[in-house]
């Protein structure tokens, strides 16, 4: 079943536009088939552990005339996948996510970060295991405009993001230091206007 989000009011978002007189943001909503959230901690200070999470929902509001934005996703903690059945079952297991009590992840963000018309960041706070932290993810790229994919043009808003959380702020403690506290988040997200998707 699909996750449900809250859209980010305009009201909220009238403070970082600049004030733009005609400005006019955007709601896009995410598509799952092309937004993924990847994930990578050390193990034993040797190699790596990687995984992703298969099920995304949320929304994005933003207006190109002002950089102005802002974003709500959230994130099934229940798809977590590493290709390996053991290990999803212990991060999904109380010991990590807690998917059962915790069967989601959320972030959210008011503040589109521009320098020089480009977005270069994103700044708001991930909500996990009931506790909030603030976090800011940094733009590797992000553009809106029109595509065109077997005939068919549509509107989209994608980028890739990335961030470093550290898992003991959350109450996340099994296996430090074995398993490393800082894990690398990788996020890829394609977004399109809602009015253009079905409900």
């Amino acid at each position: 079943m699909r996750l449900r989000c809250v859209a980010w009011l305009l009201a909220t978002l009238g403070g970082t536009g600049g004030g733009a007189a005609g400005a006019a943001p955007v709601s896009y909503t995410v598509d799952p088939t092309h937004t993924t959230v990847y994930f990578a901690a050390s193990h034993f200070d040797r190699t790596t552990v990687r995984g992703r999470f298969g099920k995304i929902d949320g929304r994005i509001i933003y207006d190109p005339a002002t950089g102005a934005g802002g974003i709500d996703f959230t994130v099934d903690t229940a798809s977590v996948d590493t290709g390996n059945r053991s290990l999803d079952g212990v991060l999904r297991s109380a010991q990590f996510f807690d998917a059962a009590n915790s069967p989601v992840a959320r972030l959210r963000a008011d503040r589109f970060v521009v320098e020089n018309g480009k977005l270069v960041a994103v700044e708001g706070e991930l909500t996990l295991l009931s506790t909030t932290r603030p976090l800011r993810l940094e733009a590797d790229r992000f553009s809106c405009g029109e595509i065109s994919l077997f005939g068919i043009r549509r509107k989209v808003c994608g980028g890739d993001f990335h961030a470093t959380v550290t898992r003991s702020a959350f109450g996340m403690t099994r296996f430090l230091p074995e398993v490393g506290d800082n894990v690398t988040l990788q996020i890829s997200v394609e977004a399109m206007p809602s009015d253009s998707v079905a409900p």
